[in-house]
């Protein structure tokens, strides 16, 4: 019983952790076992812990999976409606963090971080701002080790963000521009592409929990500060325009849904 409980608490942590603006920390966070995971990934705890963390992780890996070939084909058909709901995830995850950033007061310093972190998402905007357009894997020229570097890279920084109740991995790989890849290797079962992904998540998930831990402790206000820029910086990147017209009519309905359930799920806990 109680695996099948982990199972399907990593599934739900796997559907938010494909969703940009839904983080699996804050899941993790709702469903009560954040501070369990966090224990349990360290070098120190990890073999005391598989009988809680390998259905975890199972259960994420079918929550992806099942989430992605959805992902896939919304992002093919209705960019304008997926991007507003993405945004609305973003949106109403925001109040939450802020609450969490804010504590019992803010020193005035820590607004340097918000404002450091949406200056760069401006900047990736201004400077890129077809870094969000959902490639293929074709269009990046196809499985070469170049792709695979930065398909590593992404997917390392990702997971270090999965782990931050608030931030949303997926929200990462969609600024450095490898989301649809992504998507496109898990729901077509692209092993390789799927292995390159899998090592750069084991290599983000060791590295972040030890820097973040430290962060947490040392400079909490501060983490949470950066991360709020990151987030209000990126509806920027995502907004995909508006056209009026019956999926402009549903967009903003999802618009408004989203943002309501973000609000409600993140305000859990």
């Amino acid at each position: 019983m109680e695996y099948l409980k982990n199972t399907v608490f990593g599934m739900l942590i796997g559907i938010a952790n494909a969703i940009p603006g839904v983080s699996g920390g804050t899941m993790a966070v709702i469903l009560d076992i954040y501070d369990k995971i966090m224990y349990a990934l360290s070098l120190k705890n990890i073999k005391e812990h598989l009988k809680f963390l390998i259905p975890l992780a199972v259960g994420a890996a079918i929550g992806i999976f099942a989430l992605s070939k959805v992902i896939v084909g919304a992002m093919a058909n209705y960019p304008m409606i997926l991007n507003f709901c993405f945004i609305g995830l973003v949106l109403g995850s925001i109040p939450a963090l802020f609450k969490k950033a804010k504590g019992e007061s803010i020193h005035p310093r820590n607004w340097i971080f918000f404002a450091a972190a949406l200056a760069l998402m401006i900047f990736l905007t201004i400077v890129n701002p077809e870094a969000t357009t959902n490639k293929t894997i074709e269009e990046f020229g196809g499985i070469s080790p170049g792709f695979c570097l930065w398909l590593f890279f992404t997917a390392a920084v990702s997971m270090i963000a999965m782990i931050l109740p608030g931030l949303s991995g997926s929200l990462i790989f969609l600024l450095l521009g490898t989301y649809g890849a992504v998507m496109e290797s898990i729901s077509t079962f692209n092993f390789p592409l799927i292995a390159v992904i899998g090592a750069g998540v084991l290599v983000g998930g060791f590295v972040g929990v030890k820097v973040i831990k430290k962060m947490l402790r040392f400079h909490p206000q501060a983490l949470y500060f950066g991360i709020l820029g990151l987030m209000v910086g990126s509806m920027i990147i995502i907004w995909p325009g508006f056209t009026f017209n019956n999926q402009g009519i549903i967009a903003v309905i999802g618009l408004v849904f989203f943002t309501l359930a973000a609000y409600f799920l993140s305000s859990r806990k």
